[in-house]
């Protein structure tokens, strides 16, 4: 589950760090110390430690049963990629709406929406955090991504959006196979659970 955020500094914007969990700890860290079975007591007890532990399972269990899947297409998907094929023919595809992304079968492209599907998923799946939009910019083979959030009242927002951004680089990296360089984030509502 080897999850590294951290390996994201090391092109054009590697002077700007990823913030650590509210207690101050590199989330990085923590994540390889979970996945050794080494948690040092500090850790074992820190909430914050916990939640970025719980959002690394869960994101690696999501990259994991994606990875595993096969899907049934529906009987409908014939007709659905004509449709496609024919409106690309008659429209085509903006070159700034695609992402491009390298992978083990050589250069590939994204469309801009269905990557900030995959990121904003990331973020949906955190306690405490809904995604609400996503944007992603590309310079060169690192993406810049702009996202909006609510958060549950009485959360701590530090805490949630330093695990935002954290999550966002990994999920940039593992399902995309794109190093993130940096996260915006802009809390916009905030929401209470009866």
């Amino acid at each position: 589950m080897a999850l590294d955020p951290s390996a994201a500094a090391t092109g054009p914007g590697a002077d700007e760090q990823i913030e650590p969990l509210a207690c101050g700890r590199d989330a990085a860290v923590v994540w390889d110390h979970a996945a050794d079975g080494m948690l040092d007591e500090h850790e074992r007890g820190c909430p914050h430690c916990a939640a970025a532990i719980a959002d690394a399972h869960g994101l690696d269990g999501v990259v994991h049963r994606m990875a595993q899947e096969q899907p049934l297409p529906p009987p409908s998907l014939m007709d659905t990629v004509m449709e496609a094929v024919l409106d690309t023919v008659t429209a085509e595809l903006r070159p700034q709406d695609l992402l491009a992304l390298d992978s083990p079968a050589g250069p590939a492209r994204l469309s801009r929406p269905a990557a900030a599907r995959v990121l904003r998923h990331a973020v949906d799946r955190m306690d405490g955090m809904r995604a609400r939009s996503c944007r992603i910019e590309q310079d060169g083979v690192h993406l810049t991504v702009a996202i909006t959030v609510t958060a549950r009242f009485g959360v701590d927002l530090a805490s949630v959006t330093a695990r935002v951004r954290q999550m966002v680089v990994a999920a940039g990296e593992q399902a995309l196979g794109a190093p993130v360089a940096r996260v915006d984030i802009t809390v916009v509502d905030l929401w209470d659970e009866p």
